[in-house]
This record gives structure tokens, C-alpha cells and sequence, in this order.
């Protein structure tokens, strides 16, 4: 599903398959951790959920009044980032439990979509801070080292 699609969709999944998925007995199946995580407007405003692959066991781990979107696991599968509208529109991380909910990004409005670097230890989103074009920045996962990777005249949107 392209990132366009997914804007345009009440509900926004996130699938991550631990590394047992990799060590397997060798025939591919998935492992008994397999996790979904997905934004829900049950609540009356997005909130980010996770259930079991099978669908059942779904469980807020947001629970708050600002928007909270777009969730996308860790590489580990120990974390979660997402964006929330808590204090302007920002970048968030929490544990994979919704414990440790913290603001990676300064108060700018769009900073959005957040993507984990494989390794685990940046996370790139967009940014069109001041109402200005979208641009693709990078931050530590621990919030420091902030940084732009591109000027240019358009739009930069959407890092995977």
C-alpha cells in the first residue's frame, strides 16, 4: 500500500515479525510474537493500538486527547515511533508496551511519517516546519543530532 493510500485510510497497520521469523524451522511461518500495530479512531481520536497477529487481544497504548498516527516498529521490535498532535504536530517514540511515551522533535507543526533506520538507531520523517515545504530530516532515536538531508525547491516527502 503506497503512503498516498495510507493517508486516505481510517486504519494504518504496522506489522512487525520478530527475527525468530528469520531462524524459523526453515518453512517461513511466523513466529508466536508477530505483532500488529494500527491507528483506530474507535476511541473518538486516532489512537495507536497493538493486537495479535490473529487480530484478537487489541490494546491502547496511547490513550490521549491529541491525535497519535502513523505508528512504525523498531527494527528490534522494542520500540514504536510515531506522530501525535500532543504539542503541535510531532515525532514520538515509546516502548513496544506504550510505556516511555516521549517527544523526539522540537514544537514545529508537520513533522510527520516517521521511518526507522535498519540499524535502529535514526529515525528519518518528514518535516515542513514553519508551514514551509515538506523536507526529509533525520534524528537519533534518543532525540539528539536533529538534522536536514536535503535542501531543495520541492516538496521532499515520505521517507521509507
Amino acid at each position: 500500500m503506497n503512503r498516498a493510500r495510507r493517508l486516505n485510510s481510517l486504519i494504518i497497520f504496522s506489522v512487525f515479525l520478530s527475527s525468530a521469523l528469520l531462524s524459523a524451522d526453515g518453512r517461513g511461518q511466523a513466529p508466536k510474537t508477530a505483532k500488529i500495530a494500527f491507528t483506530s479512531f474507535r476511541d473518538g481520536n486516532s489512537e495507536i493500538y497493538v493486537m495479535d497477529a490473529d487480530g484478537k487481544n487489541p490494546r491502547n497504548l496511547t490513550n490521549h486527547p491529541g491525535s497519535d498516527e502513523y505508528p512504525t516498529w523498531s527494527p528490534d521490535g522494542r520500540q514504536i515511533a510515531f506522530t501525535s498532535t500532543r504539542v503541535g504536530v510531532g515525532i514520538y517514540v515509546m516502548n513496544s508496551d506504550g510505556s516511555n511515551q516521549r517527544r523526539l522533535t522540537p514544537v514545529h507543526t508537520g513533522n510527520l511519517y516517521p521511518d526507522w533506520s535498519p540499524d535502529g538507531k535514526k529515525i528519518a520523517f518528514e518535516s515542513s516546519r514553519n508551514n514551509r515545504k515538506a523536507d526529509i530530516y533525520v534524528i537519533n532515536a534518543d532525540g539528539t543530532n536533529r538534522r536536514q538531508l536535503a535542501e531543495h525547491p520541492e516538496h521532499d516527502r515520505y521517507p521509507e
